[in-house]
């Protein structure tokens, strides 16, 4: 009788084997799908970390509004626009003109959203203080803030700061740009500049001719509007911040340590059930 029964003990094991095999098989199927998708984020954020600077993934800003809503980068607070004219002819006719030009007739245009100077799409200037006013004399580019008289290229390339070092007068409250020269308008009176934009010289406070004044919101096309908003964003956020985050998982917020410990447990019941069906198949 004993040796009846070790058979079909051996029959019954054997069937519960191929059971338990034959259950195990689909989910280590699936979960092998889950955990390679896992594997395959790593890989390709890694890579793309690994060469940030051969995909220039280090200096590309993220321009998807939807992604830098999901990061809590809002719109600056503060946004002005200047029209950027060379003034020819009497000085209040040329200020009247430069303050009232569409942006049809503007050679161009310069945007100051808070501290950051604008010219198109680059960013020509991060300031400590928000920018009063900016204009275009000849090939260069003045910008004025409380302190400070910034001189640009024509391509936007900062080659020169003036500021109290240099004996600039302080207070700036506003800038104007005449046939006679560039002037600024100070706590301690008006100042028109030489015409290398060096030499600041005292002038009576009756001077009469208007002073540079940002366009209207409405004066600019909605889209020039939206551009400058994004641009004012974008700068906050790169291509290789995001990979990052997505590699080490911030990106996800607070789901980030139940997210990855769920990974870590598929990919260990992956590893434990692969070793153990393969054992059982010997």
């Amino acid at each position: 009788m004993t040796k009846s029964r070790r058979p079909n003990q051996q029959l019954r094991r054997q069937g519960i084997k191929y059971q338990i095999l034959r259950a195990l098989r689909p989910w280590h199927r699936r979960l092998g799908l889950f955990s390679g998708l896992f594997i395959l984020l790593l890989a390709l954020t890694g890579v793309a970390i690994n060469h940030s600077q051969d995909f220039n993934l280090d200096t590309a800003k993220v321009k998807q509004a939807w992604l830098l809503d999901y990061y809590g980068i809002n719109a600056p607070q503060q946004i002005t626009v200047f029209c950027l004219d060379s003034i020819t002819g009497s000085a209040s006719d040329a200020n009247v003109t430069a303050n009232a030009a569409s942006p049809s007739q503007c050679k161009g245009l310069v945007a100051a959203t808070d501290r950051q100077l604008w010219l198109k799409d680059k960013l020509i200037l991060e300031s400590q203080l928000p920018i009063i006013g900016a204009t275009q004399v000849g090939n260069s580019l003045v910008a004025v803030d409380a302190k400070h008289v910034y001189l640009f290229s024509a391509a936007g390339d900062l080659y020169e700061t003036q500021g109290p070092s240099t004996g600039l007068p302080q207070g700036i409250l506003a800038l104007a740009n005449t046939d006679a020269g560039v002037w600024i308008n100070t706590a301690k009176g008006l100042f028109l500049s030489d015409v290398d934009l060096l030499e600041w010289s005292p002038q009576p406070a009756n001077a009469d001719f208007a002073w540079l004044a940002p366009m209207a919101k409405n004066e600019l096309v909605p889209s020039q509007w939206q551009t400058i908003e994004l641009n004012a964003r974008s700068v906050h956020l790169t291509w290789e911040r995001v990979m990052l985050d997505l590699h080490s998982g911030r990106l996800f917020g607070a789901l980030t340590i139940w997210l990855w410990d769920l990974f870590a447990l598929a990919l260990l019941l992956v590893a434990s059930s692969g070793v153990w069906i393969w054992a059982k198949q010997r």
